[in-house]
Parts: C-alpha cells; structure tokens; sequence
C-alpha cells in the first residue's frame, strides 16, 4: 500500500457513510432492521464523519503553498469554487422548480441566499471547504494553542442564524458547526507541516485503544444520556477519533472504498439528486420491516450506481465540466466490486 491509499480509503469512508446516512432520508425514516446501524453511526456523522474529509484535505494545504500562493488559489478556485457553483444551480434550480410540490416551499431569494450562506442540503460542503484554504492562509501562522480553543469558543458562542431570516436553512447552525469542522482541517495541515508520519502514528496500539475508548465514550454520551453533553468534551472527543480511523484506513483492503475516496467529489455531490428522487418516489405503506429493509438496500444502490456511472462517463471525457474547470480528471481507470 503506497502512502497515498489510506488517505484515499479514509475519504472514501467518510463518504460512503454520508451516502448511507442520507438513504435514510430516501426511504422517510423507515429503515427496518438498519435501525441499530443507523443510530449508532448518525451522532458520529458531522463531528467525526464529516470531520475526517476535511482532515483529509487538510494534508494537502502545505503542498499546496508550496507551488505559489497564486496557483494555490487558482486550484481552489477550479476545483472547489467552480463545481460548488455548478452544483448550486442544479439543485437550487430543482428547489425552485418544484417548489409548488415541496412540503415547505422557499423564494427563489431565499434558495439562492441559503446556498450562497453555506446552508445548502449538500453545497455546504465545498462552500466551507473554500473558505477553509483561503482562511488557513493566515491562520497557520498562528499558535495551534490559540486555534483550537478560539474555533470552539466561537463555534459555541456564535448565534445562530435566524429561522425567520432570508439566510435558514435546514440547519440554522451550519456556521457554528463549520467552524467546528475547521480543527479537523487545521490539524490535518499541521500534521503535514510538521512532517509527522500519520500512518507510524496510528500504527501505535495505545493511541489507537485511546481514540477507540474515545469514540466509545462519544457514542454513550449521545445515545445513553438525557442532556447534550458538553460541546468542548464532542470536539475533543471527536478529534481522538483521528487514530483509530487512520488506522482503519491503512488495514482496510476494498476496491469499493478506495474507488469511492480518488472520486469522492463525484460521489458526494451526485448520491443527493438520487436520494431526493427516492423519498418522493418512493413512497410504499406497510408494517412489514423486510420489506423496509429492500427499499433501503435498493436506495443506497442506486445512490451509488448515479456517481459510479458519472465515473465512468467521465473517464471518456464526458460531463468533467460537472466536477472541475481542469481538464485531466482524477479518475480510478479500476472497476470497484
């Protein structure tokens, strides 16, 4: 396995988790016998799910610099800015056409705002990952002990936006959680800036026992408990994670999670137009929880055969302009299983 693998497979986790996740929402809630999955991977999907994509990308900021601050941002520009623009016109453009036929129907002014804010069901995404590598710029050069508590201190006290306001969206508190997200980000630059070996690292047994207790203990807190544990002990808990995961990267051996990792951008933006259909599609009453189950394996296969197809479309040049302004896509030539 080279080096770059793990880091392939670790993003290719985070986002096949999403896209189960978010099948939920494709089958109304009714999961049948996935129920013990999804409530155990649901309190872990933002803070350390989500978390670790931005870790991910994170590693690369340094590289990045590297090459001139001019071409650092130009990449952003074509590889984060451009497709989250792309991608606000698909589906704000599908919010504003069928608004008549939504359960709660939005302005296209309002549409427009919260996509623009960062509040879009799946847009947030590279919106705050765009501001992250712009934002990094300069706060790299400050002490890590002034970062990390100062983005949980804001993240906590920052209001909210309001549910009233031309800015809501689905969640009201996307800003605060991005903040939250952005440790992940920066501790991921500064391993990479201070050359530490990730994969030596998470190869130690202690740490890795360590980050497994603490994603244990962040699972009892969320499930087991009648009031929302502390926000400051989430991140740092959440943060622990780290470890164990990497460490999950470098042992797992699946063409499926490492296809989906080198094309996650494609797999991430594309699943949610599948899901959206699904739930409004999809609509079948009846107690029986097998029958639940079929429809939920049923909307996470063809959540992942939409981007797989786009994949392969892309391979021989077509629909890139979805993703990217460059012209060579990252693309795995090797089927998944």
């Amino acid at each position: 396995m080279n080096r770059l693998t793990w880091v392939d497979n670790l993003r290719g986790i985070g986002v096949l988790v999403v896209i189960l996740l978010h099948c939920v929402i494709a089958v109304n809630g009714n999961v049948g016998h996935f129920s013990p999955l999804v409530l155990t991977l649901d309190p872990l999907l933002i803070p350390v799910f989500l978390g670790l994509v931005f870790f991910v990308s994170g590693l690369f900021v340094d590289a990045g610099l590297r090459k001139g601050l001019g071409p650092f941002i130009h990449n952003k520009i074509q590889t984060i800015l451009y497709p989250f623009a792309v991608w606000v016109l698909v589906y704000g453009g599908l919010k504003i056409l069928f608004s008549s036929m939504a359960n709660n129907p939005q302005s296209p002014l309002h549409i427009i705002a919260m996509h623009l804010s960062g509040g879009g069901d799946i847009t947030w995404f590279l919106h705050s990952l765009f501001f992250f590598f712009l934002a990094i710029i300069f706060i790299r050069q400050l002490p890590f002990w002034l970062v990390i508590p100062g983005c949980l201190l804001l993240s906590y006290f920052l209001p909210e936006l309001s549910a009233d306001g031309m800015f809501a969206s689905f969640d009201n508190a996307h800003i605060n959680k991005s903040i939250n997200l952005f440790i992940f980000f920066y501790v991921g630059d500064q391993l990479a800036r201070r050359h530490y070996d990730i994969p030596k690292l998470a190869d130690n047994p202690l740490l890795v026992l360590l980050s497994l207790a603490s994603v244990i203990l962040f699972l009892c807190l969320n499930l087991l408990t009648a009031h929302p544990p502390s926000h400051v002990l989430l991140a740092a808990l959440a943060l622990l994670s780290i470890p164990l995961f990497v460490w999950i990267s470098l042992k797992v051996n699946s063409r499926l999670v490492h296809y989906v990792g080198v094309n996650s951008i494609v797999f991430y933006l594309s699943h949610y137009l599948v899901i959206q259909f699904f739930s409004k599609i999809v609509k079948l009453q009846t107690p029986s929880p097998w029958i639940h189950d079929l429809l939920f394996v049923l909307a996470f296969a063809a959540a992942m055969i939409l981007p797989w197809t786009l994949c392969l479309l892309r391979q021989r040049g077509w629909l890139n302009f979805l993703f990217t302004l460059k012209t060579q896509p990252r693309v795995k030539v090797a089927k998944p299983v």
